[in-house]
């Protein structure tokens, strides 16, 4: 399994979302995400391509997904 972060997706609000899920590929990822947006009552749009891959070799030991910045 492997960890992937995404922030490319429809939130609640215009203010950026994120989110971080397990999953074996990047389409297994975004298909679970999207099923727990849609049952938050969100679009469910996130893509496989938007699905980043968290090394686990320690050399990334921090992803800040949102920061404020727009």
């Amino acid at each position: 399994m492997t960890i992937y972060t995404c922030n490319q997706f429809t939130g609640h609000y215009p203010v950026g979302a994120a989110a971080i899920v397990s999953a074996n590929t990047p389409k297994e990822a975004a298909d679970l995400l999207n099923v727990a947006l849609i049952k938050q009552g969100l679009p469910g749009d996130a893509e496989a391509t938007d699905m980043i891959p968290f090394p686990d070799h320690h050399t990334e030991v921090v992803r800040v997904l949102v920061d404020g910045s727009y």
